[in-house]
């Protein structure tokens, strides 16, 4: 009898063992999953201020570059333009004027490629080329980053943020470069696409001064117009991030 109590003992006691690695690796793995797993980049903030951040993207063209630099000038508001360092090397006068009115630049990357398909070595390469053309050309410490057509993973958000830089996606998109009509995109800025919500402050808005969106400028005074209406200030990217409480998603990190 006693020889069976203790074996039923050892049982128990193996079994309460298993249930505790197996808790333990359950608990494990959720950290693993937060450190490791779900790295996001930021799409927006919460604040308490009425601020929403505005940006623009640029890798090819130069049409639209200053009749948008041209309303924010009127418009008294500043934004972030995110730029392709070969576009800002061949287009160093329009360069020059962003920020000569006074706007953030934030990196877009070197070549227009998909970050998340290149090896560790290929996107620190590119990270850092970027950036060293970005600095020497606008004078800014560049520590903005908007990956190309928005494509990241964790090895891209770690790298960067490992290089200096936070992740910058949108929250709000004009989808501008569709060539909708002005009407459509200031419908996607203030009403929103399907589920999505309208701009709200803590939001990112995300335009195109590229030759890729026409529209951009013609749909800009109305937007600017209805968010001053509703109170709003739009301002760059780096500055919504200076007077956020925290960013969003979980995995995002200020």
């Amino acid at each position: 009898m006693n020889i069976l109590i203790l074996k039923r003992r050892k049982l128990i006691l193996v079994f309460g063992v298993f249930l505790l690695c197996l808790i333990w690796l359950g608990t494990h793995e959720k950290v693993l999953s937060v450190v490791t797993k779900n790295l996001k980049p930021i799409y927006s903030v919460k604040t308490e201020t009425n601020q929403i951040a505005i940006t623009f993207d640029i890798s090819w063209g130069e049409e639209n570059v200053l009749p948008i630099l041209q309303i924010l000038e009127e418009e008294d508001i500043r934004a972030t333009f995110f730029l392709s360092s070969p576009w800002a090397e061949k287009k160093f006068d329009l360069v020059k004027d962003i920020v000569s009115h006074g706007h953030e630049i934030g990196s877009h990357g070197r070549r227009h490629v998909d970050l998340n398909t290149l090896s560790e070595s290929a996107l620190i390469e590119e990270l850092d080329i970027s950036r060293t053309i970005l600095e020497n050309l606008t004078g800014q410490k560049i520590n903005l980053l908007r990956p190309p057509n928005g494509a990241y993973d964790n090895k891209v958000i770690s790298i960067a943020n490992r290089q200096g830089y936070r992740v910058i996606q949108w929250s709000v998109d004009s989808l501008d470069w569709k060539r909708p009509g002005p009407e459509a995109i200031i419908n996607n800025i203030i009403n929103g696409r399907k589920n999505n919500k309208g701009a709200f402050p803590g939001d990112i808005l995300l335009f195109h001064a590229s030759d890729s969106a026409p529209d951009t400028a013609k749909a800009l005074p109305t937007i600017i117009k209805i968010l001053k209406e509703k109170k709003y200030e739009l301002v760059p990217a780096g500055v919504l991030l200076q007077n956020a409480k925290e960013s969003w998603p979980p995995g995002s990190s200020l």
